[in-house]
Protein backbone atom coordinates (compact mmCIF):
# COMPACT_ATOMS: atom_id res chain seq x y z
CA UNK A 1 0.00 0.00 0.00
CA UNK A 2 1.25 3.49 -0.87
CA UNK A 3 0.31 6.07 1.74
CA UNK A 4 1.71 8.93 -0.36
CA UNK A 5 -0.53 7.98 -3.32
CA UNK A 6 -3.51 7.64 -1.00
CA UNK A 7 -2.89 11.07 0.53
CA UNK A 8 -2.59 12.60 -2.94
CA UNK A 9 -5.95 11.13 -3.98
CA UNK A 10 -7.62 12.26 -0.73
CA UNK A 11 -6.32 15.81 -1.28
CA UNK A 12 -7.49 15.86 -4.91
CA UNK A 13 -10.86 14.44 -3.88
CA UNK A 14 -11.37 17.46 -1.65
CA UNK A 15 -10.34 19.92 -4.40
CA UNK A 16 -13.91 20.32 -5.69
CA UNK A 17 -15.15 21.00 -2.17
CA UNK A 18 -12.49 23.64 -1.55
CA UNK A 19 -13.33 25.21 -4.92
CA UNK A 20 -17.03 25.44 -4.00
CA UNK A 21 -16.11 27.15 -0.73
CA UNK A 22 -13.73 29.65 -2.36
CA UNK A 23 -16.14 30.46 -5.19
CA UNK A 24 -18.62 31.83 -2.66
CA UNK A 25 -16.34 34.87 -2.35
CA UNK A 26 -14.04 35.12 -5.37
CA UNK A 27 -14.49 34.96 -9.14
CA UNK A 28 -13.12 31.88 -10.98
CA UNK A 29 -10.47 34.05 -12.70
CA UNK A 30 -9.07 35.21 -9.37
CA UNK A 31 -9.34 31.80 -7.74
CA UNK A 32 -7.36 30.09 -10.49
CA UNK A 33 -4.72 32.82 -10.56
CA UNK A 34 -4.18 32.47 -6.80
CA UNK A 35 -4.36 28.68 -6.82
CA UNK A 36 -1.89 28.10 -9.63
CA UNK A 37 0.32 30.99 -8.59
CA UNK A 38 0.79 29.34 -5.19
CA UNK A 39 1.15 25.87 -6.70
CA UNK A 40 3.63 26.99 -9.36
CA UNK A 41 5.71 28.82 -6.74
CA UNK A 42 5.98 25.71 -4.55
CA UNK A 43 6.79 23.38 -7.44
CA UNK A 44 9.34 25.82 -8.85
CA UNK A 45 11.08 25.94 -5.47
CA UNK A 46 11.15 22.15 -5.34
CA UNK A 47 12.40 21.77 -8.91
CA UNK A 48 15.04 24.50 -8.55
CA UNK A 49 16.29 22.71 -5.45
CA UNK A 50 16.61 19.53 -7.52
CA UNK A 51 18.11 21.20 -10.61
CA UNK A 52 18.74 24.94 -10.75
CA UNK A 53 19.15 24.87 -14.53
CA UNK A 54 16.08 22.81 -15.41
CA UNK A 55 14.57 25.66 -17.46
CA UNK A 56 17.46 25.31 -19.91
CA UNK A 57 16.15 21.95 -21.15
CA UNK A 58 13.27 23.72 -22.94
CA UNK A 59 13.80 25.08 -26.45
CA UNK A 60 11.83 27.99 -27.94
CA UNK A 61 9.59 25.44 -29.64
CA UNK A 62 9.02 23.74 -26.29
CA UNK A 63 7.80 27.02 -24.79
CA UNK A 64 5.18 27.26 -27.54
CA UNK A 65 3.98 23.80 -26.51
CA UNK A 66 3.97 24.91 -22.86
CA UNK A 67 1.86 27.95 -23.76
CA UNK A 68 -0.67 25.85 -25.69
CA UNK A 69 -0.84 23.17 -22.99
CA UNK A 70 -1.25 25.81 -20.28
CA UNK A 71 -4.07 27.43 -22.24
CA UNK A 72 -5.90 24.11 -22.62
CA UNK A 73 -4.94 22.20 -19.45
CA UNK A 74 -4.77 25.05 -16.92
CA UNK A 75 -6.79 28.05 -18.10
CA UNK A 76 -9.42 26.40 -20.31
CA UNK A 77 -9.89 23.18 -18.37
CA UNK A 78 -10.06 24.72 -14.93
CA UNK A 79 -12.14 27.75 -15.90
CA UNK A 80 -14.81 25.46 -17.35
CA UNK A 81 -14.66 23.35 -14.22
CA UNK A 82 -14.82 26.34 -11.85
CA UNK A 83 -17.74 27.93 -13.72
CA UNK A 84 -19.46 24.54 -13.69
CA UNK A 85 -19.08 24.33 -9.92
CA UNK A 86 -20.96 27.61 -9.60
CA UNK A 87 -24.06 25.76 -10.80
CA UNK A 88 -23.63 22.08 -9.97
CA UNK A 89 -22.56 20.04 -6.96
CA UNK A 90 -19.11 18.82 -6.00
CA UNK A 91 -20.49 15.26 -5.98
CA UNK A 92 -21.67 15.48 -9.58
CA UNK A 93 -18.37 17.07 -10.59
CA UNK A 94 -16.40 14.23 -9.03
CA UNK A 95 -18.32 11.60 -11.00
CA UNK A 96 -18.37 13.54 -14.30
CA UNK A 97 -14.63 14.21 -14.21
CA UNK A 98 -14.08 10.46 -13.90
CA UNK A 99 -15.10 10.16 -17.58
CA UNK A 100 -11.84 11.81 -18.69
CA UNK A 101 -10.02 8.54 -19.52
CA UNK A 102 -12.81 7.64 -21.97
CA UNK A 103 -12.51 11.02 -23.68
CA UNK A 104 -8.76 10.39 -23.89
CA UNK A 105 -9.38 6.97 -25.47
CA UNK A 106 -11.72 8.49 -28.08
CA UNK A 107 -9.39 11.40 -28.83
CA UNK A 108 -6.43 9.06 -29.22
CA UNK A 109 -8.48 6.99 -31.65
CA UNK A 110 -9.48 10.02 -33.73
CA UNK A 111 -6.12 11.77 -33.89
CA UNK A 112 -3.52 9.08 -33.17
CA UNK A 113 -5.37 6.18 -34.82
CA UNK A 114 -5.01 4.03 -31.71
CA UNK A 115 -6.88 0.72 -31.88
CA UNK A 116 -10.30 0.51 -30.26
CA UNK A 117 -11.64 -2.92 -29.34
CA UNK A 118 -15.13 -4.27 -28.67
CA UNK A 119 -14.36 -4.21 -24.94
CA UNK A 120 -13.41 -0.53 -25.18
CA UNK A 121 -16.60 0.25 -27.09
CA UNK A 122 -18.67 -1.43 -24.36
CA UNK A 123 -16.77 0.56 -21.74
CA UNK A 124 -17.32 3.83 -23.61
CA UNK A 125 -21.07 3.21 -23.96
CA UNK A 126 -21.35 2.20 -20.30
CA UNK A 127 -19.33 5.21 -19.16
CA UNK A 128 -21.41 7.75 -21.07
CA UNK A 129 -24.62 6.04 -19.93
CA UNK A 130 -23.45 6.49 -16.36
CA UNK A 131 -22.68 10.18 -16.93
CA UNK A 132 -26.14 10.63 -18.47
CA UNK A 133 -27.69 9.22 -15.29
CA UNK A 134 -25.58 11.56 -13.13
CA UNK A 135 -26.57 14.63 -15.15
CA UNK A 136 -30.22 13.71 -15.73
CA UNK A 137 -30.81 12.33 -12.22
CA UNK A 138 -33.04 9.78 -13.95
CA UNK A 139 -35.36 12.43 -15.43
CA UNK A 140 -35.50 11.63 -19.14
CA UNK A 141 -37.09 14.86 -20.36
CA UNK A 142 -36.12 17.94 -22.34
CA UNK A 143 -37.07 19.99 -19.28
CA UNK A 144 -33.74 18.80 -17.91
CA UNK A 145 -32.01 21.60 -19.85
CA UNK A 146 -33.98 24.24 -17.95
CA UNK A 147 -32.07 23.51 -14.74
CA UNK A 148 -28.98 25.54 -13.91
CA UNK A 149 -27.40 22.39 -12.46
CA UNK A 150 -27.54 20.78 -15.92
CA UNK A 151 -25.68 23.77 -17.35
CA UNK A 152 -23.01 23.30 -14.68
CA UNK A 153 -22.77 19.57 -15.35
CA UNK A 154 -22.29 20.22 -19.08
CA UNK A 155 -19.52 22.74 -18.38
CA UNK A 156 -17.74 20.16 -16.24
CA UNK A 157 -18.20 17.60 -19.02
CA UNK A 158 -16.65 20.06 -21.48
CA UNK A 159 -13.71 20.49 -19.12
CA UNK A 160 -13.13 16.74 -19.33
CA UNK A 161 -12.93 17.11 -23.11
CA UNK A 162 -10.32 19.87 -22.83
CA UNK A 163 -8.25 17.59 -20.61
CA UNK A 164 -8.37 14.89 -23.27
CA UNK A 165 -7.10 17.44 -25.80
CA UNK A 166 -4.33 18.41 -23.37
CA UNK A 167 -3.31 14.79 -22.73
CA UNK A 168 -3.39 13.54 -26.32
CA UNK A 169 -2.19 16.75 -27.96
CA UNK A 170 0.70 17.09 -25.54
CA UNK A 171 1.68 13.41 -25.44
CA UNK A 172 4.79 13.84 -27.60
CA UNK A 173 6.02 16.85 -25.64
CA UNK A 174 5.18 15.49 -22.19
CA UNK A 175 6.86 12.12 -22.89
CA UNK A 176 10.22 13.86 -23.41
CA UNK A 177 10.48 15.14 -19.84
CA UNK A 178 9.76 13.93 -16.35
CA UNK A 179 6.31 15.04 -15.09
CA UNK A 180 7.62 17.31 -12.35
CA UNK A 181 9.85 19.16 -14.83
CA UNK A 182 6.85 20.05 -17.04
CA UNK A 183 4.27 20.75 -14.32
CA UNK A 184 5.95 23.85 -12.88
CA UNK A 185 6.32 25.87 -16.13
CA UNK A 186 2.90 24.81 -17.46
CA UNK A 187 1.26 25.84 -14.20
CA UNK A 188 3.23 29.09 -14.13
CA UNK A 189 2.18 30.04 -17.68
CA UNK A 190 -1.42 29.04 -16.90
CA UNK A 191 -1.37 31.43 -13.97
CA UNK A 192 -0.05 34.21 -16.23
CA UNK A 193 -2.92 33.55 -18.67
CA UNK A 194 -5.63 33.89 -16.01
CA UNK A 195 -4.02 36.87 -14.24
CA UNK A 196 -5.04 39.54 -16.84
CA UNK A 197 -8.60 38.18 -16.83
CA UNK A 198 -8.69 38.51 -13.05
CA UNK A 199 -7.22 42.03 -13.21
CA UNK A 200 -9.94 43.10 -15.67
CA UNK A 201 -12.57 41.95 -13.17
CA UNK A 202 -11.03 44.21 -10.52
CA UNK A 203 -11.15 41.35 -8.04
CA UNK A 204 -7.82 42.07 -6.36
CA UNK A 205 -9.42 44.89 -4.36
CA UNK A 206 -11.57 42.44 -2.42
CA UNK A 207 -8.78 40.11 -1.25
CA UNK A 208 -8.60 41.81 2.14
CA UNK A 209 -12.32 41.13 2.64
CA UNK A 210 -12.19 37.37 2.00
CA UNK A 211 -13.24 35.36 5.06
CA UNK A 212 -11.11 32.79 6.86
CA UNK A 213 -13.00 29.91 5.21
CA UNK A 214 -12.46 31.50 1.79
CA UNK A 215 -8.71 31.78 2.34
CA UNK A 216 -8.59 28.24 3.70
CA UNK A 217 -10.17 27.04 0.45
CA UNK A 218 -7.71 29.04 -1.66
CA UNK A 219 -4.63 27.93 0.27
CA UNK A 220 -5.79 24.32 0.33
CA UNK A 221 -6.11 24.38 -3.47
CA UNK A 222 -2.76 26.11 -3.95
CA UNK A 223 -0.56 24.47 -1.32
CA UNK A 224 -2.07 21.00 -1.18
CA UNK A 225 -3.93 20.31 -4.45
CA UNK A 226 -1.54 22.08 -6.83
CA UNK A 227 1.62 21.62 -4.76
CA UNK A 228 2.11 18.88 -2.20
CA UNK A 229 -0.25 16.35 -3.81
CA UNK A 230 1.93 16.27 -6.93
CA UNK A 231 5.02 15.60 -4.85
CA UNK A 232 3.19 12.82 -2.98
CA UNK A 233 1.92 11.29 -6.24
CA UNK A 234 5.25 11.21 -8.05
CA UNK A 235 7.03 10.03 -4.92
CA UNK A 236 4.69 7.02 -5.02
CA UNK A 237 5.38 6.49 -8.74
CA UNK A 238 9.11 6.34 -8.04
CA UNK A 239 8.57 3.44 -5.62
CA UNK A 240 5.71 1.51 -7.23
CA UNK A 241 4.56 0.54 -10.73
CA UNK A 242 2.30 3.12 -12.37
CA UNK A 243 -0.37 0.48 -13.04
CA UNK A 244 -0.69 -0.11 -9.30
CA UNK A 245 -0.53 3.55 -8.27
CA UNK A 246 -3.08 4.45 -10.97
CA UNK A 247 -5.71 2.27 -9.30
CA UNK A 248 -5.82 4.72 -6.37
CA UNK A 249 -7.45 7.30 -8.66
CA UNK A 250 -10.63 5.22 -8.65
CA UNK A 251 -11.08 6.30 -5.02
CA UNK A 252 -11.20 10.02 -5.83
CA UNK A 253 -14.96 10.34 -6.62
CA UNK A 254 -15.77 8.55 -3.36
CA UNK A 255 -13.56 10.95 -1.39
CA UNK A 256 -15.39 13.86 -3.03
CA UNK A 257 -18.77 12.29 -2.26
CA UNK A 258 -17.98 11.80 1.44
CA UNK A 259 -16.37 15.25 1.78
CA UNK A 260 -19.21 17.06 0.00
CA UNK A 261 -21.78 15.30 2.18
CA UNK A 262 -19.95 16.17 5.41
CA UNK A 263 -18.72 19.69 4.68
CA UNK A 264 -21.16 21.08 2.11
CA UNK A 265 -24.29 19.21 3.14
CA UNK A 266 -24.83 17.91 -0.40
CA UNK A 267 -27.37 15.14 -0.81
CA UNK A 268 -26.44 11.67 -2.00
CA UNK A 269 -28.93 10.12 -4.44
CA UNK A 270 -29.04 6.48 -5.46
CA UNK A 271 -29.32 7.43 -9.15
CA UNK A 272 -26.07 9.41 -8.86
CA UNK A 273 -24.32 6.48 -7.18
CA UNK A 274 -25.61 4.14 -9.89
CA UNK A 275 -24.45 6.45 -12.68
CA UNK A 276 -21.09 6.97 -10.99
CA UNK A 277 -20.60 3.23 -10.60
CA UNK A 278 -21.43 2.66 -14.26
CA UNK A 279 -18.92 5.36 -15.22
CA UNK A 280 -16.10 3.76 -13.23
CA UNK A 281 -16.85 0.32 -14.68
CA UNK A 282 -16.90 1.86 -18.15
CA UNK A 283 -13.53 3.53 -17.52
CA UNK A 284 -12.15 0.21 -16.29
CA UNK A 285 -13.25 -1.57 -19.47
CA UNK A 286 -12.09 1.22 -21.78
CA UNK A 287 -8.60 1.51 -20.26
CA UNK A 288 -7.83 -1.98 -18.94
CA UNK A 289 -4.88 -3.81 -20.48
CA UNK A 290 -4.52 -7.57 -20.52
CA UNK A 291 -0.81 -7.37 -19.78
CA UNK A 292 -1.20 -5.40 -16.57
CA UNK A 293 -3.65 -4.33 -13.87
CA UNK A 294 -6.13 -1.60 -14.89
CA UNK A 295 -4.61 1.82 -15.33
CA UNK A 296 -6.73 4.90 -15.01
CA UNK A 297 -5.10 7.40 -17.38
CA UNK A 298 -7.14 10.17 -15.75
CA UNK A 299 -4.29 12.58 -16.04
CA UNK A 300 -0.63 12.85 -16.87
CA UNK A 301 -0.67 15.10 -13.83
CA UNK A 302 -3.60 16.19 -11.73
CA UNK A 303 -5.48 19.41 -12.42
Amino acid sequence: MSWTALWAVIIWGFSFIATKVALREVHPFTLLTLRFGIGAFLLLLFQLNQDKGFFKVFSQRDWIYILLLAAAGIAGHNLLQAYGLLYTTAINTGWIIAIQPIFITLTARLFLREAITVRKIIGIILGFSGIFLVISKGAFSLSLFRFSSTFGDLLVLMSALTWAAFTVGGRGFLSRFSPLVTIAPIMMVGCLITFPLSALKGEWKILSHISLSGWMGIFFLGIFCSGLAYLFWYSALEKMDSSIVGVYLYLEPFVTLIGAYLFLGEEIHWITLTGGGMTLIGVYLATWKISSPPINPLRVWKN
